[in-house]
């Protein structure tokens, strides 16, 4: 009983900050398959140190509940997905289900209590680890919800960033919203965006007040106008604009020798790199299973394509998956490596302006 006064106590307490415009603030309950007392203690750190130190409490449903401080709800819930990954890459904890809400200056300590007991119920029907979201006004899980959002925010917004993406690397506009009526979506774009758009059968949405990352389906392009019709809206769990960095698929073919440190070699092709990350495809058959285990940490030399030259990088790696023989590791390059490693993505970037304009260009002269 103390413990539910002590709750309530830090709850109204932030909601007191919320009314007196001081913050944003969202509550986050979290569902998990509870593990053993030591990993346990490991993946409640991780939770008390990412989420800023915020008060940790233990609900009846032996879910754990906690507090984003300073976010709007699309950041809040970028987090939320992040913990659960760190969860389970970290920790080996399985997050069941979860519930986040933002906090509102007329809410009552009940009315939250209440919303995301909704969410995490809607969160348990569906499974597989969902995360039900929503504020005072929508609820993100609930049946039409979605086509409620989009007609609320499109009727509010002008203006929308979309992206694409090509060979790992994306391209980013700022477009302005014609209309939207019945599920369809048009847009004002550059003329070499939509050019390229007539060529894509998708694109994705992003804007501050969206819940979350938005897909759509390119409906048609009228690049002599620059407009784009967009179809079948739906927001999206995961996407690739939640990588923190540009991530590209080389053109060439590229060698990646990988010297493992706990026995055995193998040659790959380099088939993604950022400035953090690394993705190999074995040649000539699976490497050794010292190779393939996660966490292993591997010395990695392959050379990078510079204006004229090539410039040869060793780099360390750890293991990070090995998914459909695809072996992804995490690199932790020093500053001339990053250097090395950003300077090749810009040029991958400036041959890509140069195949956008050819587009545009040919358009215009067939």
């Amino acid at each position: 009983m103390k413990e539910l006064l002590i709750r309530r106590g830090v709850v109204e307490s932030y909601l007191r900050m919320v009314r007196r415009n001081e913050s944003q603030i969202a509550m986050l309950r979290l569902q998990m398959e509870l593990p053993e007392d030591g990993v346990l203690l490991k993946g409640i750190a991780l939770l008390h140190e990412q989420s800023d130190f915020s008060p940790l409490f233990l609900c009846g449903d032996g879910s754990v509940l906690l507090f984003l401080y300073q976010v709007h709800l699309h950041t809040a819930v970028r987090l939320a997905k992040n913990l659960r990954k760190l969860l389970a890459v970290e920790c080996d904890i399985k997050v069941v289900c979860g519930a986040l809400t933002m906090l509102a200056p007329e809410d009552t300590y009940l009315s939250l209590e209440k919303r995301l007991d909704t969410f995490m119920q809607r969160a348990q029907e569906a499974g597989d680890g969902r995360i039900c979201y929503g504020t005072s006004y929508y609820d993100f899980c609930a049946r039409g919800g979605e086509e409620e959002i989009m007609q609320f925010f499109f009727s509010e917004h002008t203006e929308v960033e979309i992206y694409n993406f090509y060979n790992g690397m994306p391209l980013q506009e700022r477009v302005k919203v014609l209309s939207f009526e019945e599920g369809i979506l048009r847009i004002q774009t550059s003329l070499a965006k939509a050019a390229y758009l007539e060529k894509e059968r998708f694109t994705y949405i992003r804007h501050p007040h969206l819940p979350d990352v938005v897909r759509a389906d390119v409906m048609g392009a009228r690049p002599n106008r620059a407009e784009v019709s967009l179809t079948r809206l739906h927001f999206i769990d995961t996407s690739p604009l939640d990588r923190e960095n540009i991530r590209i698929k080389p053109e060439e073919h590229i060698p990646v020798y990988v010297d493992c440190l706990e026995g055995g070699k193998f040659e790959g092709k380099l088939e993604a790199i950022a400035v953090n990350s690394l993705a190999v495809v074995p040649i000539n058959g699976q490497p050794d299973q010292r190779c393939q285990a996660e966490g292993s940490r591997a010395e990695l030399v392959f050379s990078l394509p510079e204006r004229e030259e090539l410039s040869q990088l060793t780099l360390m790696g750890e293991l990070r998956y090995n998914k459909d023989g695809i072996l992804v590791y995490s690199l932790y390059p020093n500053h001339f490596a990053k250097i090395k490693i950003e300077s090749y993505i810009a040029l991958q970037q400036s041959k890509l302006i140069t195949i956008l304009q050819k587009m545009v260009l040919n358009f215009y002269q067939g």
